[in-house]
């Protein structure tokens, strides 16, 4: 232990540190600065940036002992307060950088310094700064972050009003189809919205701290875990084992299809019988603090019997592999399509056939945030479990037979999170935390590392394609085949709904009057797959966009050309048979007709022997809502002082919800003189709020937005 004396945001702070702790971990645990936000805890994202004697540095990534006595650091606190906005934080929320918001303390305590040492910047250098500082962002795209710099820039130089960053109300007090704040922005902008790690911090005393026993192979038979040696650990309350759980320790995957193979039981809570991945999770110690949960956790001994690893689907399909899940195929799911006429013939008399193998590869969501949550029992005897879930209700239902609890005994909250991208359609840590709370009786604490919410969160499932194209002289297209493999790693759950977005897909857009295709799940033992945005679109739509190319440059046609001649027109029908709601790809093609000539000239002019530049052009279907029946309920309370609540589960990952439900409420509340201002509302609580199904699938602005 060592004494430092040292300024935060001009308070001068004596105090007594570990001096191995971060930077970060002294200013959020010991000085209670929330504002600095932990993403990768490697100093590559830049959400824990806080500004040293006037220069950015990445909290997470130095030691307090390199602290000197008298230094001086400002956080995102010391920048501005909800009363008082810096101009960076106005403008911040005026260009709509708020989104998810976690890396949003990160990005302006960076763009502080930058306009402190370059107040007159170009947009490259705006983009240089963050680039060359690591500054990273998942949901904007980074031109909204280079606007609001430019004009907090232009504030503070004096070539600007600063009210001129304040949003202005129409005279007509619509607020549809404006600039309109989000109501979390403020929150967001100065550091003051808790994510799951600030709030894990402000549990009540007596909250256990997890760390988890992991697999480090990819596939094993389980023969004994031994947990003596861990449970005499200093500080460890209990070592949390499959013989703990009451339930099935199983997450269901709910939806299961009926021609699927399996059983949609096939994930376990903690594993009992065998490892099916790396990073899979054997056993929960909960101790007093994180430190002394993973001493413990490295005392836990596996006795495993390591069986083959199958890390592609061609592997797990092989004549001799053994199935994953006993008693269950490798390829436990087929997605067969049949639309119009055989296409056996067509393609032996078709003048113009293409066909090529394409695989999209498995990816990561890269959320900023590392995935979090915890768990207590309430005062009710209920099991409260707060984490990042944008499925609240749906989680419940595939968690609590496993915990081995009634619905009615069990409520799932959503934290504010900081983006999922998707990875949270399915439920992570919520068994887990679960576990140990029951187990414990007390409140538990998990937040995963950065490389345990790389290895163990599911990752968009890779797709081996082949695709073929048969069309006549003039490149009208006749007929297609598809033959596609879903990797979707160990787990099952929602497996089969991916591979039906594969015969949704491929080829949509465009008016194909026979297709043939089929499509298999398969099991594998890398990493669970798990909704990504346009859940099974990339894979799909980047192998028939590409063949479209092929098909265009075999014929001699432009790129534009043949999807203008193929695109839905009244009486095309889609690779399942139904009509278009609408039609509205011949416009779209008209209108971007120009500016695609002119990207081309320009790509040409630009093109060097070294440097070569091209345009690209594809078209994109995707719906609103999850196959077959859907709904979604939200209640609208009035409250005493005329306020009034929208109560609703619209889970925000980023995407907006709380500007949802305000400024959607206030379109159908405007008639009656309510101003946005006086609208409220909730975050997901399942014990409080109904049922409005999960935000994926495009699908909550459509049917919680209508409810």
């Amino acid at each position: 232990m060592i004494q430092k004396q040292f300024f935060v945001n001009g308070v001068e702070r004596n105090i007594v540190v570990n001096g191995k702790d971060t930077l970060a971990k002294v200013l959020r645990e010991q000085l209670g600065l929330t504002g600095t936000k932990v993403g990768c805890g490697q100093g590559q994202c830049g959400a824990c940036n806080v500004i040293l004697n006037g220069k950015l540095v990445r909290s997470c990534a130095i030691k307090i002992d390199k602290i000197n006595d008298g230094d001086s650091i400002t956080t995102i606190e010391g920048i501005g307060t909800p009363q008082k906005l810096h101009p960076l934080q106005k403008a911040f929320i005026k260009h709509g950088v708020t989104q998810c918001g976690f890396c949003v303390p990160g990005f302006i305590i960076s763009a502080k310094v930058l306009l402190d040492n370059n107040p007159s910047p170009t947009r490259e250098e705006v983009r240089e700064w963050f680039h060359k500082n690591r500054n990273a962002c998942r949901c904007t795209g980074y031109i909204p972050i280079v606007d609001a710099v430019m004009d907090a820039a232009k504030v503070l130089r004096g070539e600007m009003d600063e009210s001129e960053l304040d949003f202005k109300m129409p005279e007509d007090g619509r607020i549809w189809g404006t600039a309109y704040p989000r109501p979390t922005a403020v929150a967001k902008a100065t550091g003051t919205l808790d994510y799951g790690a600030d709030l894990g911090l402000k549990m009540p005393e007596g909250t256990l701290q997890l760390a988890l026993v992991q697999a480090t192979v990819s596939h094993a038979n389980i023969k004994n875990i031994d947990i003596s040696e861990a449970e005499k650990m200093p500080g460890v309350y209990k070592v949390v084992t499959h013989k703990d759980i009451k339930g099935k320790n199983r997450i269901t995957g709910l939806i299961t299809f009926p021609t699927n193979l399996g059983d949609g039981w096939d994930r376990p809570i903690l594993c009992d019988e065998k490892v099916f991945q790396f990073g899979d999770a054997i056993a929960i110690v909960c101790a007093d603090t994180y430190e002394n949960a993973c001493a413990a956790a490295e005392k836990v001994k596996v006795d495993l019997e390591v069986l083959p690893a199958y890390m592609s689907a061609p592997a797990a399909m092989a004549e001799d592999a053994l199935e994953i899940h006993p008693g269950t195929p490798n390829v436990y799911y087929v997605q067969n399509l049949e639309k119009g006429e055989p296409t056996a013939p067509i393609f032996e008399k078709a003048p113009n056939v293409v066909e090529d193998d394409f695989y999209v590869q498995r990816q990561p969501h890269m959320t900023i945030e590392p995935d979090v949550g915890f768990a207590y029992i309430d005062d009710n005897g209920v099991l409260k479990i707060h984490s990042k879930t944008i499925g609240a209700h749906l989680h419940l239902l595939m968690i609590a037979p496993g915990l081995g609890l009634e619905p009615d005994q069990i409520a799932l909250v959503s934290n504010p999170m900081g983006g999922t991208f998707g990875y949270k359609f399915c439920p992570t840590m919520e068994g887990l935390v679960g576990a140990a709370a029951l187990a414990t009786g007390k409140p538990c604490f998990l937040r995963y590392n950065y490389f345990q919410h790389m290895t163990y969160t599911g990752k968009r499932s890779p797709f081996f394609v082949n695709i073929k194209f048969a069309a006549d002289e003039e490149g009208k297209l006749l007929a297609m085949g598809t033959d596609y493999i879903v990797d979707h790693g160990p787990y099952s759950e929602f497996g089969d709904l991916l591979t039906l977005r594969g015969a949704q897909f491929m080829g949509a857009g465009y008016d194909i009057p026979n297709i043939r295709g089929r499509g298999q799940t398969v099991c594998t033992n890398h990493v669970w797959g798990s909704p990504f945005r346009a859940y099974g679109s990339p894979q799909s739509l980047y192998s028939s966009e590409l063949l479209m190319d092929e098909l265009a440059e075999k014929i001699g046609i432009d790129p534009w050309e043949i999807r203008y001649k193929n695109c839905y027109r009244p009486g095309s029908t889609n690779p399942s048979g139904q009509e278009p709601e609408v039609f509205s790809y011949p416009e779209m093609l008209e209108a971007i007709k120009p500016r695609y000539e002119e990207a081309k000239e320009r790509a040409k002019r630009e093109s060097t022997d070294k440097i070569k530049k091209g345009v690209g052009l594809s078209m994109a279907v995707y719906g609103c809502g999850i196959d077959g029946p859907d709904s979604s309920e939200a209640w609208a309370v009035l409250n005493p002082d005329d306020t009034v609540t929208i109560v609703a589960a619209w889970e925000d990952h980023g995407q907006g919800a709380d500007m949802g439900m305000v400024g959607t409420a206030h379109e159908a509340l405007r008639p009656m003189g309510i101003t946005p201002d006086k609208i409220r509302f909730t975050w997901p609580d399942t014990s409080k709020t109904p049922n409005s199904g999960p935000s994926g699938g495009s699908r909550q602005q459509v049917l919680t937005g209508s409810a």
